[in-house]
């Protein structure tokens, strides 16, 4: 009786939110680790696993400003053992395979080898690296994808590309292929019995890894896609009684611990974004489901995410911490951003409000593999695109990113799973029209001013126009450095990039107006916009 009540006082008390003071607006730089890129060891050349490669991969990640790492442990493919399917890559004692396509297959199979290795030194990938982040200071979380799309395409006719429970219930497919890359294949949130799988999933886990964890992360990002598309709003409590469901569960975790779990979510940058799939995260807040929340995008980063907007929607219902996101794709497939943009885009997302960054697929050494980690520069000098472990001590603070060379941009407007991003582009300009884009700078350019100040800009067409910013014109043309600074990087057909030195001090803290004026008979559209703040040399002010 006595443990009854204890724990339903635990329980209360861990219930409870309150409008966040400065002071419990926890700060945070969350590193998500993508899981299968550890479990095939990708970040040493696929060699066979070791817990040392394992503690390599947490320790060039501890001792900077990450706070928190978050360990994925996939969605319907598991990276541990699971009673509900089997570990990624496992061909059932040679019953699946790829057909004549044996590299394929060798591929794939080493995740389980790997899986394995670790089994046999007695723990997994969870375990092991969530004990090695706890024992180098940082918060250990879980992050679970709540619907991926990587292993439901058929065609590949590869058999142990699919989990057992996908393949064997086809009913229970949402068969809406306009949302998106595989989203024909995506379960059905409408379908109790998905919505139930889930759930004992994530429990399963949640006792499982009890002992270790300080929280668990639901990844609706991963893929965003629940119901049929014009459904979200209809179906949203279902979606909001399954992470009440997870709630309790976490709940009655954390009492038996005798310690508080935590449970976070990364969702759409917008309300209206996340009721449109299903996800009504003001009654998530209302109810106090959630103890942080987060958001993000698909893949191909908004590298001006909407933080302001977000907190401005939600006013006090934002009662908890509140964190944006910065995945790894670029404008373009494997474009990687580089480390000015990443600079650009924390200083964007930090000064907007958002109480701190979540790093998503912050490879090392990864897709990256040809430069072993290690710094490789763009031609020019200028610019580096290899991730690496150093931005780690940068990212996480506006102080840190002070007189810091970064670059601010827009998104060029690729719409993902229906996310349109908070971004203009492309933006036509017809004869004799004047349109607009703002981009938003986060350094206080009113107290410190860079050395040079430089806008990019990309149109499907050379061509000539007016351009002012903050009412002032612009019209020191730099051509050089449009190679100097990498910026002619995915250019296709007819495409032409533009450099200019901005006028000094015409920049502002916060949103700055630049405007594009056709001085010919034709029409041009504007595809990118960016602007460079150069505070010093590359050596000692950061590459861009």
């Amino acid at each position: 009786m006595l443990f009854i009540v204890c724990a339903q006082a635990f329980l209360a008390c861990t219930h409870t939110q309150q409008k966040p003071s400065e002071s419990t607006r926890t700060h945070r730089l969350i590193h998500n680790n993508d899981g299968s890129d550890l479990l095939g060891n990708r970040w040493f050349k696929q060699r066979p696993l070791t817990l040392a490669d394992l503690d390599s991969c947490v320790d060039m990640v501890a001792n900077s400003q990450v706070t928190t790492y978050m360990m994925c442990s996939g969605s319907d493919f598991f990276y541990v053992r699971s009673q509900y399917g089997h570990v990624m890559g496992d061909d059932l004692n040679g019953t699946l395979d790829c057909g004549c396509d044996t590299a394929q297959y060798r591929s794939f199979h080493q995740y389980y080898l790997n899986h394995l290795n670790l089994e046999r030194e007695g723990t997994d990938l969870i375990a092991h690296t969530l004990k090695r982040a706890k024992e180098k200071g940082m918060e250990a979380f879980i992050t679970y994808r709540m619907n991926d799309l990587h292993f439901n395409d058929t065609t590949t006719r590869c058999p142990i590309w699919y989990t057992e429970f996908w393949i064997q219930h086809p009913e229970y497919w949402l068969n809406d292929t306009t949302q998106g890359y595989n989203s024909g294949g995506a379960f059905d949130f409408a379908i109790q019995e998905v919505r139930d799988r889930k759930l004992a999933i994530i429990s399963e886990q949640l006792e499982n890894y009890a002992d270790i964890i300080d929280g668990y992360d639901l990844d609706f990002m991963r893929f965003i896609v629940y119901f049929q598309s014009g459904t979200g709003p209809q179906n949203a409590p279902l979606m909001t009684q399954l992470v009440k469901d997870i709630r309790k569960k976490v709940d009655e975790v954390s009492a038996k611990q005798g310690r508080k779990i935590l449970l976070s979510a990364r969702v759409a940058p917008t309300v209206e974004q996340n009721l449109m799939k299903g996800l009504d995260i003001r009654e998530w807040l209302r109810l106090g489901l959630l103890d942080f929340i987060s958001t993000g995008v698909h893949w191909r980063g908004d590298p001006a995410m909407p933080v302001a907007k977000f907190r401005e929607e939600l006013g006090d219902d934002l009662n908890i911490p509140f964190y944006s996101s910065i995945d790894d794709g670029g404008y373009r497939p494997r474009e990687f951003w580089s480390h000015g943009m990443h600079r650009g885009m924390c200083s964007h997302i930090l000064s907007q409000g958002a109480d701190g960054i979540y790093l998503f697929n912050y490879y090392f050494g990864t897709l990256n593999s040809e430069y072993d980690g290690k710094l490789h520069l763009e031609e020019g000098g200028q610019v580096c695109r290899v991730m690496m472990p150093e931005l780690l001590q940068e990212l996480g603070s506006l102080e840190t990113l002070k007189r810091r060379n970064k670059i601010y941009a827009l998104s060029d407007g690729v719409v993902q799973y229906g996310i349109r991003p908070d971004s203009p582009l492309p933006l036509k300009v017809c004869q004799g029209e004047q349109k607009e884009a703002n981009i938003y700078i986060g350094d206080n350019v009113e107290e410190e001013y860079p050395e040079e100040a430089i806008l990019f800009f990309r149109t499907d067409h050379p061509t000539n126009c007016k351009v002012t910013l903050n009412g002032q014109s612009v019209t020191q043309v730099m051509p050089s450095y449009t190679r100097l600074y990498d910026r002619e990087r995915g250019l296709q057909g007819t495409e032409k990039e533009y450099a200019f030195i901005l006028p000094a001090h015409s920049l502002k803290h916060g949103y700055n107006p630049i405007r594009f004026s056709s001085e010919e008979d034709s029409s041009f559209t504007i595809k990118r916009v960016e602007i460079a703040l150069k505070y010093g040399d590359v050596t000692t002010h950061g590459y861009f």
